[in-house]
């Protein structure tokens, strides 16, 4: 239960709108029916009422005139601009000392409690854990490692060779395997959009979805809430995928994914496109010179190709497989199963960020065997989501501190199978009850220890 906008206690989710339990309010915006990163921030600048500022904990801050010193680039401040940054400064940043140097930022105290849920108390998991992880990152560095930057570049590379390859011979094979390298490579540059700005995130930009958006939807957003009513990752799936517990699932909602897969994983990364058109032509967005990317490769099949036709056909088969794959992979990586928290069930007493992040997230004990799998498959994923901004390749060197902070917290972190994600996929879109006790993360059970 939680207080609504109009003092009542709420004991459903829906009854008075605007309010939500756990969060103070109810996504603005979040049921429309074109969801978009630009759509998404503005209707948290809404909900966390902050004016021009920004906010960190319960201070507010102008960093009107730090955007061009952030060392991270300048799209990080002016996109949140206006937004409680509290969850998205704490995971970028390893000590305190970028929050001594925001002082001279100040210019008051916020009039109002936070509307996230989350905690950041110095004898906290999160805390604690960052400050173990940070010696060790000190020593073998947060960036990436030469290796990771060759199987990046080497991954883009091959792509663009399949790419001309079956353009030049009108080739449907090549064009399905250029399809899997481009998601390779998308799902590879995902790594560097977390990161200070380098010419690498844009790799992602190959495929249909856009950097910059990515940078909002799913860093500003998923890895801020995790399968909760402000994770876009979750909102932008519905009503197709509806991962949440809700009771008022239709039965195609809950079991129609056997059979619409087939369908909407090849067409998904093909809406968002659409969608960006669709925004541009309203003037709601403007044209970033990186969405022009798949704009220049359908160009290559135009030249190289013997007609119209077969340039079409051939690039649409290679997105269509690279939709399939990223999609999937979202989709049955490590969010999604009845034994993980999504909003609607009971949440844990004790609101930890690095806690609840936790209890959102599971480790595929396949995916963590190399840094390729790791890199293409969101490995190290709970390690991930603790500390976005690690490189792949250097979260490995972090397990010593997580597995002691976990003990600290009596925490019994395990991983689990492939096939356990797989199965959570489709049980919990069956799922419309939601747990009236928290699936905490030291109550794993059964399966992630099975063979």
């Amino acid at each position: 239960m939680c207080p609504g906008k109009d003092g009542k206690t709420l004991t459903d989710k829906r009854e008075v709108p605007g309010s939500t339990p756990n969060f103070r309010h109810y996504p603005t915006d979040r049921d429309v029916l074109l969801k978009s990163s630009h759509r998404w921030i503005n209707g948290k600048r809404t909900d966390d009422d902050v004016g021009p500022y920004w906010r960190v904990h319960d201070k507010l801050y102008d960093l009107t005139g730090f955007v061009d010193k952030h060392p991270g680039g300048r799209d990080w401040i002016l996109a949140s601009r206006g937004t409680d940054i509290t969850e998205l400064f704490e995971i970028s940043h390893l000590t305190s000392l970028p929050l001594q140097y925001l002082r001279q930022y100040y210019v008051r105290e916020a009039s109002s409690p936070r509307n996230s849920p989350y905690t950041f108390h110095s004898n906290g998991f999160f805390k604690r854990f960052r400050e173990r992880a940070g010696p060790i990152l000190k020593e073998v560095g947060t960036g990436p490692s030469s290796l990771m930057v060759t199987m990046q570049d080497s991954l883009a590379v091959s792509f663009l060779l399949l790419m001309v390859a079956a353009a030049s011979w009108d080739s449907l094979p090549l064009a399905l395997m250029a399809g899997v390298f481009l998601a390779a490579t998308g799902n590879c540059a995902h790594n560097f959009t977390h990161q200070r700005d380098t010419w690498r995130l844009y790799y992602l930009d190959l495929t249909l979805l856009s950097s910059y958006e990515f940078r909002i939807i799913h860093i500003m957003s998923h890895h801020g809430y995790p399968n909760t009513y402000y994770d876009f990752e979750v909102a932008v799936l519905e009503p197709f995928w509806t991962f949440l517990p809700k009771p008022n699932k239709n039965w195609i909602q809950r079991y129609g994914s056997y059979i619409l897969d087939p369908i909407l994983l090849p067409l998904a990364l093909f809406s968002e496109g659409l969608k960006r058109l669709w925004f541009l032509a309203l003037g709601e967005v403007r044209f970033r010179p990186e969405n022009g990317l798949p704009i220049l490769e359908l160009l290559v099949f135009l030249v190289l190709s013997q007609s119209i036709i077969v340039a079409l056909r051939l690039w649409l088969v290679m997105h269509a497989v690279c939709s399939v794959l990223v999609v999937t992979l979202a989709l049955v990586g490590t969010h999604h199963h009845p034994d993980i928290y999504h909003q609607g069930d009971a949440m844990r007493q004790d609101r930890d960020f690095g806690l609840c992040q936790l209890d959102a997230v599971r480790d595929r004990v396949e995916i963590n065997t190399n840094l390729f799998l790791v890199a293409v498959g969101y490995g190290h994923h709970a390690l991930h989501h603790l500390l976005p901004t690690v490189d792949h390749s250097k979260l490995t060197y972090l397990y010593p501190a997580l597995l002691e902070t976990c003990r600290e917290h009596h925490i019994d972190y395990s991983f689990v199978r492939v096939w356990y994600m797989v199965k959570g996929k489709y049980l919990q879109l069956a799922n419309i009850t939601p747990s009236v006790t928290p699936k905490i993360i030291n109550s794993w059970e059964s399966e992630e220890n099975e063979r």
